[in-house]
């Protein structure tokens, strides 16, 4: 290891740990590389622009746009209201229509925070009057949006195809199973406790206002279809398609449901450019730390160093989703998949993985890691709308980790779940 390699890695770990800006963070160390190897310090303007100068990272700020007029647009309520009817009348049933609440919302965003924010903001506050404990909200509320960018449209796999050059088609197919899987250990999970706590049961409903409120949600729920069949069917590429979910956003908000507004619109479009810029640049300096890491053959000398103690495919699966749970409770979802997909996507092709499977798995660990402390911006976000306590809430959110990790694996492990369904319509 160089010494300039040897100072990035230390103020990166400082930094880190100080919880300076995460573009700080990422940055400064790569500033300090760039002076110490004595290279042109405009290396890290150009390595920044050119890692956000891709065509396909243009779905990113598009799909985010889309969910957010969908939401300002009251889809969130028409999706709770469905999800109640189906299974409210449940014991513990305001916890099963969050589960299945933010499975619905997640074909629609495809992002873990805004499911969290808008599907939170809501039904938060109806757990806690219905009895439910703030904390076992929140970690439930946390939880069950860890499949908003798995079940496609997915911003992170959009992301992920264009560091790896994988299709994005194939990785939102790649990722419907995982994703069900997913929602329905968390459901399960969610009926059982509520079950052992004596969680009152929601009221009866009827066939009548099951279809009702199923034709309410039916526009919202059709939009993640159209996506889907334009990008297989190669009617448009994952951009364009991104730009189609907007269009579908604002006639349900304008013409369907008539319930957008120019403000609601404009407000929205704001906090979306807002995020975006923020993001861009975290994308950005990750980019060029990747570059680093890449110049420097880290990912070489990382697959020599563990294929030097094992070559069995299973320790070494088993290995790389250890690194990434623990880099996932840490760093944001972006950074750590721009950063350990090129560390890591090469030690997981030398023992035979997919790269559309390597995709999934990347994902799913980086969005268990972001209900995990010390990050762990999911559980935050619900945290703080249910006003609950963090400690508490992380000890509630314990049993759906432990069921999450069985999915993992079981999705690690058995590519047909994944890669194999990709593989039909490749």
């Amino acid at each position: 290891m160089s010494f300039s390699l040897a100072v990035l890695g230390v103020l990166f770990v400082l930094l880190l740990l100080r919880s300076a800006p995460l573009i700080v963070t990422i940055g400064l160390p790569c500033v300090a590389y760039i002076l110490i190897e004595g290279l042109p310090i405009s290396l890290f303007a150009q390595r920044l622009f050119t890692g956000i100068d891709i065509f396909l990272l243009l779905a990113i700020p598009m799909f985010a746009l889309a969910g957010e007029i969908m939401n300002s647009g009251t889809l969130t309520d028409r999706l709770v209201a469905f999800a109640q009817t189906l299974v409210g009348r449940l014991r513990g049933g305001l916890a099963g229509v969050n589960v299945l609440s933010s499975m619905f919302f997640s074909g629609i965003t495809g992002s873990g925070a805004a499911d969290v924010s808008a599907t939170g903001s809501l039904l938060i506050p109806m757990m806690k009057r219905a009895g439910y404990s703030a904390e076992f909200s929140a970690a439930l509320t946390a939880i069950s949006a860890i499949v908003g960018p798995i079940i496609p449209p997915s911003i992170v796999f959009i992301m992920y195809a264009s560091l790896s050059g994988t299709s994005v088609a194939s990785l939102f197919v790649a990722g419907i199973v995982p994703g069900l899987l997913m929602s329905c250990a968390h459901f399960a999970t969610a009926i059982a406790i509520s079950y052992r706590r004596g969680y009152a049961a929601g009221e009866p409903t009827s066939m009548k206002r099951i279809i009702e409120t199923g034709i309410g949600a039916m526009p919202a729920l059709t939009v993640p279809f159209v996506i889907m069949a334009a990008i297989l069917f190669g009617i448009t590429t994952a951009t364009e398609a991104s730009a189609l979910a907007v269009f579908l956003a604002l006639a349900l908000g304008l013409v369907v449901y008539r319930t957008l507004t120019l403000s609601k619109l404009f407000s929205g479009a704001f906090r979306v450019g807002s995020d975006m810029a923020d993001t861009m640049l975290i994308i950005g300096v990750s980019n060029l730390l990747a570059w680093i890491l890449a110049v420097e053959r880290v990912p070489v000398m990382l697959a020599e160093a563990v294929l030097g103690l094992t070559t069995d495919p299973i320790l070494v699966l088993l290995l790389i989703n250890l690194i990434l749970l623990v880099a996932g409770m840490f760093l944001d979802t972006f950074p750590a998949l721009i950063i350990l997909t090129s560390v890591l996507l090469p030690l997981a092709q030398s023992v035979g993985v997919d790269p559309i499977h390597f995709g999934v798995i990347i994902s799913l660990n980086l969005m268990i890691g972001a209900v995990t402390p010390p990050v762990g911006i999911l559980l935050f976000i619900a945290t703080r709308i249910a006003n609950a306590d963090v400690v508490r809430t992380v000890k509630e959110t314990l049993p759906f980790l432990a069921v999450s990790l069985v999915v993992q694996l079981i999705v690690t492990f058995v590519p047909a779940l994944s890669s194999g369904v990709a593989s039909l319509v490749r």
